[in-house]
């Protein structure tokens, strides 16, 4: 059996970069088993010097679960400074403290964090903005997947209506649940089209949504998508 090594166990994008003093900026984070690696989002580059262990720069995370892989991180900022982990087989998120660097000692059980049937098992969580700008978090399982709207506080249940089928909503695109996900809103594309897409990695592949139409733009493999994604041992 082929060992698939392209696709990210966890991916996060950050209004400020963590581990590289003098940056600034918009920054997306990828983690592949022990290690991560940094893409710049103005300039659409993978930075300098990456990919590096993840233990010299998020000291405990690993250890927060031993034995276990990563599955999903999620940042939102109207929670405060920091990203929550999820790793495989692990009914508790790990919280990572961005002002102080360092894991919160509470764990906090992700159906308690985004209370949803879907979230008793490893599921996908992808922050995005809907085409009205709302922000919400999608929560992918399976074949099927599960929204929350986006508040000062954790959400007290699931939008009404889901979880749903995934192939009746991302129509042409997902029928199972990605391995991982995130949402980038580029600042220096055409101004002719929309800016704002999610991308889902599967296996050596990605997909590239449209927000505004909810619609495919392409499934390309990463490496020819991603000049200079790195291949992990």
């Amino acid at each position: 059996m082929r060992v698939l090594k392209m696709t990210p166990d966890a991916a996060v994008c950050l209004d400020a970069p963590c581990c590289d003093p003098g940056r600034s900026g918009a920054t997306l984070f990828f983690f592949k088993d022990s290690q991560f690696f940094c893409w710049d989002v103005e300039s659409e580059t993978m930075l300098e010097g990456y990919p590096r262990q993840i233990a010299s720069h998020w000291p405990g995370l690993l250890e927060s679960s031993p034995g276990a892989r990563l599955r999903g991180a999620l940042h939102v900022p109207e929670w405060g400074p920091r990203i929550h982990f999820f790793f495989e087989g692990d009914p508790d998120a790990v919280a990572w403290d961005l002002e102080a660097h360092a894991i919160v000692a509470q764990r906090v059980p992700a159906r308690e964090l985004l209370p949803s049937r879907i979230t008793a098992g490893d599921f996908t969580p992808v922050l995005a903005r809907l085409a009205g700008n709302e922000r919400v978090i999608y929560g992918f399982q399976g074949y099927e997947y599960t929204r929350w709207t986006v508040g000062a506080s954790w959400p007290a249940t699931e939008d009404e209506g889901f979880p749903r089928r995934i192939d009746q909503d991302w129509k042409d695109g997902l029928v199972l649940a990605p391995r991982a996900g995130i949402y980038v809103d580029w600042p220096n594309r055409s101004a002719a089209h929309s800016n704002r897409k999610i991308y889902f990695f599967m296996g050596d592949l990605y997909l590239r949504w449209d927000v505004p139409s909810h619609t495919r733009n392409y499934r390309l493999d990463i490496a020819s998508g991603w000049k200079g994604w790195p291949v992990f041992a």
